[in-house]
């Protein structure tokens, strides 16, 4: 039984047990009402629903993605609603002998309230249940199958409860270690419920409630049992402390159902404590944090959730007078603010404090907490923030004091078990009735986690002030915390490592993250000893550059790089740095003289060459691109710096575009390919204004991707589509080479380009632009897909003329193409561009196959994009920025581009092939030996000497994608190095 579907309500007001519309709300605010403290009528959450279902009208309002800033649908199901479902769904289990009392069960959906309805079935059965998401798998194969067996074996042999368009990582099991899954759909067909009361589970309050899995971003991950009693023991602590001025408002929560704050903290606190929850999904608050403050004042929400970088950013926008997206009647009377996961600046609470203040919110609205799956989320909590911060000057604010229920001590560093002194750092443990007695099947984690004396030991650092307030000061491991974000500072090292960066010395990285008041969250500091002459400013800049780039790419972050001279960096015995010794090193201002040093060298070579201002479109072109890549103040980026030097991805690159045509109203819009051209601001705007005045117009199919590099140039051949932003991630890390793309042909149609008509006529274009960019080999091409066999034979055509090609890649394509190339019809063409740019997942898009052929059947080309357009990923669609009618044109030139080479039969040989191996399509092999021995293995026919196979991540449409292109790059990186370019 699915939710109703209804209007947007403001407020959690439910009738009849599912779902009723609430009227918009009005100025004229009840009093708050305070509510005395009692002790709960039950001892187990079961119970709580029961109560929550019989005596209060409340429920959830799950909002679904895109329906925030206008009134839309949503989905609603009351207490009264899930206990009936839950019911019901629990009685079907039981029947179909599907969960037995003790028994793990993955809870594993994309959606909210699905997740929430069989959480509380499994729930009622007796069994566990553990609530997983799709966001917890890699996109890495590999990956997947190690977390499952994982889990497998963790779980003691889980069941797992999901949808069939989720079941793709399942699927991918073999062996005796498989989870079973099951599919609700199926469930639900295969018997009626008569009796939905039949299962009477009455729980212990030492049962299980759940089990919460941690992040596992050190390790594999762990299961953290949660119990009835320890949960109301929370939930007292937690409302004690609070003391809510409106008991009765709506709690809110915008993180995932697998994370503690949301399943515990929002969820389950707000059934017992019988107010309604609104649910909401995280991509709508990150894109404008603003969203979250019309909620609370459309909801007259009280509790919800948000860390430091998420306020940060508010307050940026709040200052700017960015306030376009603030509904005119916002009230923030009702708020309380809970804030963790990172460390909240004590100027950024206060500064947003009083932007708040300005719409009703209360004083010290912001509850600074420290909190763990393992404490059942926020346990010590700052009630005064940010008067009691600002009064004791800290950067930094307080975490406060223990709630009811919790005990903290800070214990000696030297490990003698005695309590530290006051101010005195030390290790933070705890105890108490919220505090998780042991991992689940996990006895070495568990031993490791818990003191001689039984105290918990949480792994961070930490002092107590004189006011007994709790401040963390770092963590026992060395993660990098970025926006909530984690990072193993070990793989960062790799990564930098792997990428050959010129002026660099191998083996000589050290990454961590840092962080002072200044600063939103931390950033990564990355400290390297270079290789070039102190006096090269040149090679320092375009060293540090493509070092930006890489972590950049990483991390999503802008790092603090400083190169050092070989006695700040000594190796231990085993040829170690210390990290830890580095970073404290840093943060004690011993490198001041060395980042002076830098930074004086890296400006004074950019004073030389970045140029001024000397338009108002280049003014306006450097604002934009440095408020999409949100530069910091002091960031020295110029009218002569080019973007694709800064990490941007191609999704960067797009937002640029749009915001660029948007605010300058172009007579001729920028098209993406300007950008990739020309991706300086100077020749940016010089091309616009060229391109607006004289409207002539020359076709030039090679891209500059990566500029950089002393080896030989690598040319990359679109795959069918005809576009090169598929190129544009990989090219981020391939540093010591310049990289060219070739575009199609046809993409400016409105200066008058015509698609290429003749595959003779792109293969010959190809050459004369390689010749005329690079006259002399050894040559290095490569195509993905469709660009394979272009690649091939222009690779023939240049060995034609006597020139040499050392490596000719082709990415998962076979020769003998002509067949597939038949059965690519417009409708194909038209799956095939949506879900290669993101809309929607192959399996989605063919299911549209027989409507979008009857469009085509009917010449509504046109009327066939629009129909897509509904039913795919409307947060992608929006930020590629892209017109339907764009979208048609991009769709006839991949029909051209593939049409062209439905009569292709390869014809003669190369001296050399490298054929990147990757998932091929599930309608063209079965699998990867499938694919090899029945279509890749015939390139042996077409290589004179030597083809060789290479392995790498992902699918034929995700192996560039950001989760496999590092490991691709290092890939084609061994096997340039191999073929000796």
């Amino acid at each position: 039984m699915a939710p109703s579907i209804i209007q947007a309500p403001v407020q959690g007001n439910f009738t009849n047990g599912i779902v009723a519309e609430v009227p918009a709300p009005k100025l004229n605010w009840p009093a708050p009402v305070v509510t005395p403290k009692k002790e709960y009528a039950f001892d187990n959450i079961i119970d709580a629903l029961r109560h929550a279902a019989a005596e209060t009208a409340d429920g959830i309002i799950a909002y679904q993605p895109n329906n925030i800033s206008e009134p839309a649908a949503v989905r609603q199901l009351s207490y009264k609603g899930l206990l009936r479902q839950a019911q019901e769904n629990a009685n079907r289990l039981y029947q179909q002998g599907l969960c037995k009392p003790s028994a793990v069960v993955l809870i594993h959906f994309d959606d909210t309230i699905d997740t929430i309805i069989w959480y509380w079935s499994v729930l009622m059965t007796g069994a566990i249940p553990a609530v997983t998401s799709p966001g917890m798998f890699s996109q890495n194969p590999l990956d997947r199958k190690k977390h499952l067996e994982h889990l497998y074996n963790t779980l003691k042999n889980p069941l797992c409860l999901t949808r069939r368009s989720l079941l793709g990582p399942f699927m991918e099991q073999s062996g005796q270690n498989r989870i079973i899954t099951f599919v609700v759909e199926d469930i639900e067909a295969r018997s009626s419920v008569t009796n939905p009361l039949s299962i009477t589970f009455q729980p212990s309050p030492s049962d299980m409630v759940a089990l919460m899995l941690t992040s596992g971003s050190s390790g594999n991950a762990k299961a953290v049992p949660l119990t009835h009693q320890q949960l109301l023991a929370a939930f007292r602590g937690k409302a004690q402390v609070s003391s809510l001025q409106y008991p009765n408002s709506p709690f809110l929560s915008w993180v995932n159902m697998d994370h503690v704050a949301n399943l515990v903290h929002c969820h389950i606190f707000a059934i017992v404590s019988k107010v309604s929850q609104i649910q909401v999904p995280a991509s709508e608050i990150l894109v404008d944090p603003a969203q979250l403050l019309n909620l609370v004042s459309r909801h007259r929400v009280s509790r919800t959730f948000a860390p430091n970088f998420l306020f940060a950013k508010l307050r940026r926008q709040l200052e700017a007078g960015k306030t376009t997206t603030l509904d005119g009647d916002l009230n923030l009377e009702t708020l309380y603010l809970d804030t963790g996961g990172e460390a909240n600046v004590t100027d950024v609470c206060a500064g947003l404090q009083v932007l708040l203040e300005k719409y009703g919110a209360p004083k010290d609205v912001f509850k600074p907490s420290f909190g763990m799956t393992e404490t059942c989320a926020g346990c010590i909590f700052n009630s005064q923030c940010p008067s009691y911060d600002r009064e004791e000057n800290l950067e930094f604010a307080s975490l406060g004091i223990c709630m009811p229920g919790l005990q903290m001590r800070v214990s000696k560093l030297d490990g003698s078990g005695i309590e530290a002194e006051t101010g005195e750092r030390g290790s933070l443990e705890l105890t108490g009735d919220v505090i998780f007695k042991e991992y689940y099947n996990n006895e070495i984690a568990t031993a490791e986690a818990f003191t001689s004396d039984g105290w918990f030991r949480t792994g961070d650092l930490a002092y107590v002030d004189k006011n007994g307030h709790l401040h963390l000061d770092g963590r026992t491991k060395e993660m990098i915390n970025i926006n909530g974000v984690k990072y193993l500072p070990h793989e960062l090292d790799a990564a930098l490592e792997q990428a050959e960066i010129p002026g660099t010395t191998p083996s000589y990285f050290c990454c961590f993250g840092t962080r002072d008041a200044t600063m939103d969250t931390e950033v990564v500091a990355v400290l390297y000893l270079p290789s070039y002459q102190d006096a090269d400013d040149e090679a320092r800049y375009e060293t540090q550059s493509t070092i930006v780039r890489v972590a950049s790419m990483h991390t999503r972050s802008r790092p603090r790089v400083v190169p050092l001279g070989l006695q700040d960096m000594p190796k231990s015995t085993l040829g170690k740095l210390s990290r830890a010794k580095l970073k404290a090193a840093l943060e004690g201002g011993t490198f001041k003289a060395q980042q002076a040093l830098n930074d004086e060298a890296i400006k004074r070579y950019r004073q030389k060459t970045r140029g001024e201002v000397e338009t108002y479109e280049e003014g306006r072109m450097l604002d934009i691109i440095r408020e999409q890549l949100e530069m910091p103040a002091e960031d020295d980026f110029g009218v002569n710096d080019s973007v694709l030097a800064t990490g941007a991805t191609s999704m960067d690159l797009v937002a640029i575009m749009q915001r660029i045509n948007k605010e300058l109203q172009l007579l001729k819009p920028m098209r993406l390919t300007d950008l990739l051209n020309y991706p300086t601001v100077k020749t940016l705007a010089a091309r616009t204004v060229t391109a607006t005045n004289s409207g002539k117009y020359e076709y030039d199919p090679v891209v500059t991707l990566q500029p950089f590099g002393n080896k030989t140039p690598l040319w990359l051949v679109h795959p069918g589509v005809g576009e090169v932003l598929v190129f544009v991630n990989l090219a981020h890390h391939v540093t010591d080479r310049p990289v060219y793309a070739f575009r199609i042909k046809g993409f400016n149609a409105a200066e008058g380009e015509t698609p290429f008509k003749s595959l003779q006529e792109v293969f010959e274009t190809y050459r004369s632009a390689i010749k005329k960019r690079q006259p002399k080999g050894p040559y290095a091409i490569a195509g993905y897909s469709f660009g394979g066999m272009v690649a091939f034979e222009v690779a023939k055509l240049l060995e034609r003329d006597g020139d040499e090609v050392r490596y000719c890649g082709s990415w998962n394509l076979p020769p003998h193409i002509k067949f597939r190339m038949r059965e690519l019809l417009w409708d194909e063409c038209v799956i095939h561009l949506f879900y290669f740019v993101g809309l929607m997942d192959e399996a989605t898009a063919y299911t549209h196959k027989a409507t979008l052929c009857e469009f085509e059947r009917e010449g509504k080309r046109l009327d066939a994009i629009r129909y897509l357009r509904k039913h795919c990923d409307q947060a992608r669609w929006d930020e590629l920025g892209l017109t339907e009618e764009y979208y048609l044109l991009w769709v006839s030139l991949a029909f051209n581009t593939q049409n062209m080479a439905v009569n292709y039969d390869p014809e003669g040989s190369v001296k050399c092939m490298d054929v990147f191996v990757a998932d091929p399509l599930s309608h063209v092999a079965k699998d990867r030996k499938d694919w090899i021995e029945g279509r890749l293995a015939a390139w042996k026919d077409f290589v004179r000497e030597d083809v060789k196979f290479h392995n790498v991540q992902g699918a034929h449409y995700t192996m560039l994608n950001p989760e496999y292109v590092v490991k691709f790059a290092e890939t084609l990186r061994t096997v340039l190095r191999e073929r000796g370019v």
